[in-house]
């Protein structure tokens, strides 16, 4: 693909072509410009690929979206391998968040809804959820729970490695024909690998994860000190450990830092004890280094801007 799109469609026109080409959907944009493009696409016997290109949005498929879909479409999963770009999925009450290098994975017979905090470029591909569940004997009642396959997951780099490979430009050869019929497979295995990884874990992880959290509260307001490979050093594990005992529960590392200070910003900002505090100093002192940056990220996860936080009220 190319870089983060600087041209692309505007957000109705967005939507239609979406619907026309992937799936019906509601999009809302974060900001103003083109919504993305569709890059490439190509459709398979045994599945659908796109790669897109996308401006931050949020992307719902709602009840009556979903409805008005043929039932061989409704019995399929679609799942997203990003390529760049942070954001999260929601489906079912779970709200997993993804970035570089995760494959998510939604059912389409539930209501969903995915978001891009960033731009984003990622493959989109629907397959047939009976491949996702041939685990059970051929058994395939019930419906897949939403879930991310986190990069650093061998299964998902094989993925990964087939996805750029594989030239979905609408005339495949033959050996994408091929490769087609493992694609499935492989997401199958990324999605139940998550899980099959976890219990060697469970076990004894616990003090670590507490660990964990205690380095982030003893170095929440340090903008440059806070890492992941600084976290794992401190706490005396690989920094792949420390991906992995966050993404056992549905977490990322910078994801849980950038939203614990903004939890302490929003704190700062309601306690009349800090109201001496310049709106730029409480963003300072909560570990960001840009003050218009902190503003966006706070509006995102509160709805409101931090002038309008500290009065209690919108302005």
């Amino acid at each position: 693909m190319d870089e983060h799109p600087t041209a692309g469609h505007p957000a109705r026109e967005w939507e239609r072509l979406l619907a026309e080409r992937f799936l019906p959907g509601r999009v809302v944009l974060h900001g103003d410009g083109p919504a993305g493009r569709l890059d490439r696409q190509a459709g398979f016997d045994r599945l659908w690929l796109a790669q897109l290109s996308v401006r931050p949005q949020t992307i719902a498929h709602t009840a009556p979206h979903l409805g008005a879909l043929p039932a061989g479409e409704r019995a399929a999963v679609i799942a997203h391998a990003i390529v760049d770009g942070d954001g999260f999925i929601e489906q079912g009450g779970a709200r997993l968040p993804f970035g570089p290098g995760d494959i998510s994975f939604r059912n389409l017979a539930e209501p969903s809804r995915v978001v891009f905090e960033t731009p984003g470029r990622f493959y989109a591909i629907r397959l047939p959820a009976a491949v996702m569940q041939a685990h059970r004997g051929g058994r395939h009642g019930g419906r897949l729970v939403p879930r991310v396959a986190h990069g650093t997951g061998p299964q998902a780099e094989a993925t990964r490695r087939l996805l750029s490979g594989l030239a979905p430009d609408g005339t495949p050869g033959v050996a994408d024909f091929y490769l087609s019929f493992a694609l499935p497979w492989l997401f199958a295995a990324a999605y139940h690998g998550e899980d099959a990884a976890a219990p060697a874990l469970r076990a004894g992880n616990e003090s670590r994860w507490r660990q964990a959290l205690d380095h982030i509260e003893q170095h929440l307001f340090d903008a440059d000190g806070l890492s992941a490979a600084a976290c794992a050093r401190t706490i005396g594990v690989s920094e792949r450990y420390l991906h992995r005992l966050f993404a056992q529960r549905g977490l990322r590392f910078s994801r849980a830092v950038l939203e614990r200070r903004l939890d302490a910003a929003h704190a700062m900002l309601r306690c009349t004890a800090d109201r001496a505090h310049t709106i730029a100093s409480v963003a300072y002192q909560c570990g960001f280094k840009e003050p218009a940056h902190f503003s966006r990220l706070f509006k995102q996860r509160y709805g409101m801007s931090p002038r309008e936080c500290r009065a209690g009220r919108p302005d």
